[in-house]
Formats: structure tokens, C-alpha cells, sequence
């Protein structure tokens, strides 16, 4: 793994503005993944009876997907439970990547950027505004790193031309 210090100094300012904008996503899309994972920890509580009765509803009413028995509740939390690993996952690896080449970064800031632009839209349609910001917030970080940081890294340039 290459030493972030001495690497620091040979970087151009858009190459350390990229990678801190990588970071920041990286670290947001971990945050968002804890965040997420509170909303697993307490059922939801009716207001009213008629809330009352749906929550019973997707709870108890089971119904045939391909020969198991789910409940609406028991899709709603695998969902969930996929969407906290996804951001988990991915910070995790993001973060862990932090100091691999600007040329990589860019890639996965990039495959970033475009996994959060459709999970934007998604949510958008069918979130609230919570996760929604998350997203939002994500993708720009994404967003910014991809278009700062450069197609080659400055010390790769400077080996290559013997500077």
C-alpha cells in the first residue's frame, strides 16, 4: 500500500481534492448504512386502528413466492436489511481503496456515481426524505470526485517523464 504522506506531497490540488471528495462518500455511504440499520432495531408502532390493522396485515398475511410463505413485512425487511449492506459494503470498500492510484479511484468513483444516480431516482419515487439526502449527498461527493480527480495520477506522470 503506498504511503499516503509521501504520496500527499507529489499529488496535484484537484488529485487531493478528488481523493478527499472519495473519502467523504465513502465514509457517508458507512454512515448511511448505520443510519439505516436503526430502523431494524424497533417495529414500527400503529398511530391508529386502521394503522393498526394494516401493519397486522403485512405482518400476518402470507402469500405463495415461489413456493414460500412471506408476509409483505418479511419483504419489506429483507430489502432493508440488502439496502444497509449495500452502503456498508461499498463505503467499506471505498474506504479500504482510499489510497490505491487516481486512475482507480476515478473508476470506482465513477461506478459509484452511477449506482447512486439510479438509487437516487428509486428513491426519489418511493423513499422519504431522509434516505433521500443520503443519496443525494453521496452521489455528489461521487459526482465531484469523478469529474476532479485526474485520468492519471500527478506522480505517475512525473515517474514517467523522469521529473
Amino acid at each position: 500500500m503506498p504511503d499516503a504522506s509521501a504520496a500527499s506531497s507529489t499529488q496535484s490540488p484537484n488529485e487531493r481534492r478528488g481523493r478527499r471528495f472519495f473519502i467523504a462518500g465513502a465514509i457517508l455511504l458507512i454512515v448511511m448504512g448505520l443510519v439505516h440499520s436503526l430502523s431494524l432495531i424497533k417495529a414500527p408502532s400503529p398511530a391508529n386502528e386502521t394503522e393498526r390493522q394494516l401493519l397486522d396485515l403485512m405482518s400476518n398475511y402470507r402469500f405463495s413466492l415461489m413456493g414460500s410463505m412471506r408476509s409483505m413485512q418479511n419483504l419489506m425487511t429483507g430489502f432493508s436489511i440488502a439496502f444497509m449492506f449495500a452502503a456498508l459494503g461499498l463505503g467499506a470498500v471505498d474506504f479500504a481503496l482510499r489510497r490505491e492510484r487516481s486512475e482507480l479511484l476515478k473508476r470506482i468513483a465513477l461506478l459509484n456515481t452511477l449506482w447512486l444516480a439510479a438509487m437516487t431516482a428509486v428513491s426519489l419515487r418511493y423513499f422519504f426524505a431522509a434516505p433521500t439526502s443520503f443519496l443525494v449527498a453521496a452521489l455528489l461527493l461521487f459526482l465531484l470526485a469523478t469529474l476532479t480527480l485526474p485520468r492519471t495520477g500527478a506522480s505517475d506522470i512525473r515517474i514517467a517523464d523522469g521529473r
